[in-house]
């Protein structure tokens, strides 16, 4: 990476997951052809099904091919690179992928407890910051506060399996929202990007909501955006209900969509938009940096 503060950009996929070489293979080769120059890749957990098999690791790597070696990838682990190694009693003593460790090169800057699987990444403008939703919650709490209070970069981006908002029916994660949430209000996190769910959710909470018209293009946000994304060929539905009794407002949902999201940051001003697995266009926003504070332009 360069060591100026020169515009970047990055792509990211929630839960690859299932039928990897038959269908997610499509959306990490139209990502790519959609922005080969991206700076990295995040993948928001689940990138395969059953954690320690290599056969499906197989398919992961191939399904990308070049890509791989072209773009660096920044990957947190999610429920499903955990299971217990006796095949037979797959849920008794849940292990991360056995394979984890020694193919990816991730930083070892995080606790040591779960080593690289809690992490961060900077850029000159940027700091990625990589969390492990299914473990440890309260002590990785403890590290991002002091990553945040240390964080001199204009814009931070945090990255995770489980959302703090679910999008889909029948899932909630009470603890993550209890211990991370009000850290990242506190530290003016910019993006949380999340998978998990197998369908979208875009929104935020308003600074000031009660003041909000619904067309108004120009927000306040208090908080980051938070997104909930799919790549894989596994697909949930929607809820309905949205995110309003946690205060937030569901600004765009969407099911039965193969996604994958193109990032983009130069200066005060970020890009953000959602696209197909045949590069259409599904979503978009921007954020404009003020005073701190980030215009929500919908």
């Amino acid at each position: 990476a360069s060591d100026q503060s020169t515009p970047l950009s990055f792509l990211y996929v929630g839960d690859a997951q299932n039928y990897i070489l038959e269908l997610w293979s499509r959306v990490i080769r139209n990502a790519y052809k959609k922005a080969p120059n991206a700076d990295f890749f995040i993948h928001a957990g689940d990138l395969i099904n059953t954690a320690h098999d290599e056969s499906e690791w197989n398919e992961w790597f191939a399904a990308g091919g070049f890509i791989h070696s072209e773009i660096p990838a920044i990957a947190v682990p999610g429920n499903h690179e955990y299971r217990g190694l006796n095949a037979n009693r797959p849920r008794d003593k849940r292990e991360l992928s056995i394979q984890w460790n020694a193919q990816f090169g991730f930083p070892k800057n995080g606790p040591q407890e779960l080593l690289k699987t809690c992490y961060y990444v900077d850029y000159p403008n940027l700091r990625v910051i990589a969390l492990n939703s299914n473990r440890a919650i309260e002590l990785q709490s403890q590290w991002l506060k002091k990553v945040l209070q240390e964080n001199d970069k204009k814009w931070t981006v945090v990255t995770f399996h489980h959302p703090i908002f679910s999008a889909s029916t029948g899932r909630d994660n009470p603890e993550l929202r209890k211990h991370w949430k009000p850290l990242f209000d506190q530290y003016n996190v910019d993006l949380a990007l999340q998978g998990h769910d197998h369908t979208y959710a875009r929104g935020a909470i308003y600074e000031n909501p009660i003041l909000v018209n619904k067309n108004d293009q120009n927000k306040t946000v208090k908080g980051p955006v938070y997104v909930v994304s799919v790549s894989g060929g596994k697909m949930y539905s929607v809820n309905e209900s949205g995110w309003d009794e946690f205060g937030a407002v569901q600004e765009k949902n969407g099911e039965r969509k193969q996604l994958f999201q193109h990032i983009s940051i130069d200066g005060d001003q970020l890009i953000y938009r959602s696209f197909t697995a045949t590069g259409e266009l599904f979503d978009r926003f921007e954020l404009l940096k003020q005073n701190g504070k980030n215009q929500y332009i919908d």
